[in-house]
């Protein structure tokens, strides 16, 4: 049987890898004006770091926010990104824009299986035995995993709610108004102060995406 210190330097040794990555992407991003979203970048080296070192504090830490993302990862894709994306939008996307679509999916599907992975080599025999050992819990994070699963169903339901109803409604009406009826709006992200709403949509046909804003006062 392998020893715990070979999975944490192996997956120590991943995590350092794709966090130096990541920094890297996030600097092009930076430098090149582009959007950028990660939840990895230096924390993943740091923690790559750890465990490469043989932390079993790091091993205990890693293996929660591992599960946390896991399920996160897959609560988003199973209830909130249908509503900010609608399957005739992602296909409008596929179609216009192939490359950057089956690169988005690639990167997902990679992510999520590195979470995989990590969570499954920390959870192996020989990492239990050493946390066991060192006095620590063994304990499957369920907890963690349900914190997962609860904030994007929660985002999801409350999206759903809000653009489901009057709100939404004003929005793509407006849009509409002020962009046109050619297209298709996709409700984005909406921000309240006071009375002022501010809502951001995908506007879209066969030909086209674009980002639009629409405002009002209740």
């Amino acid at each position: 049987m392998k020893s715990y210190m070979e999975t944490l330097k192996r997956v120590g040794a991943v995590l350092v890898l794709v966090g130096m990555a990541d920094v890297a992407y996030m600097a092009y991003c930076i430098g090149t004006g582009k959007s950028y979203s990660s939840g990895l970048n230096i924390f993943a080296v740091i923690a790559g770091v750890f465990l490469w070192r043989g932390h079993l504090g790091a091993a205990h830490l890693v293996t929660r926010f591992a599960a946390l993302l896991l399920t996160g990862s897959i609560g988003t894709l199973l209830f909130l990104a249908p509503l900010l994306r609608p399957i005739d939008l992602w296909a409008t996307q596929l179609r216009l824009n192939p490359i950057a679509s089956i690169l988005g999916v690639v990167v997902t599907a990679t992510m999520v299986g590195l979470l995989a992975w990590t969570y499954r080599e920390l959870r192996s025999a020989p990492v239990i035995q050493a946390l066991q050992s060192d006095g620590r819990s063994t304990a499957a994070p369920r907890g963690a995993m349900a914190i997962g699963v609860i904030i994007p169903l929660t985002i999801a339901i409350v999206f759903y709610f809000t653009f489901g109803g009057e709100i939404g409604a004003k929005a793509i009406d407006l849009a509409r108004a002020q962009y046109g009826v050619q297209y298709k709006y996709a409700p984005m992200a909406i921000s309240q102060a006071g009375n002022h709403v501010s809502a951001k949509l995908t506007a879209y046909n066969d030909h086209e995406i674009k980002e639009v804003t629409v405002e009002w006062d209740r």
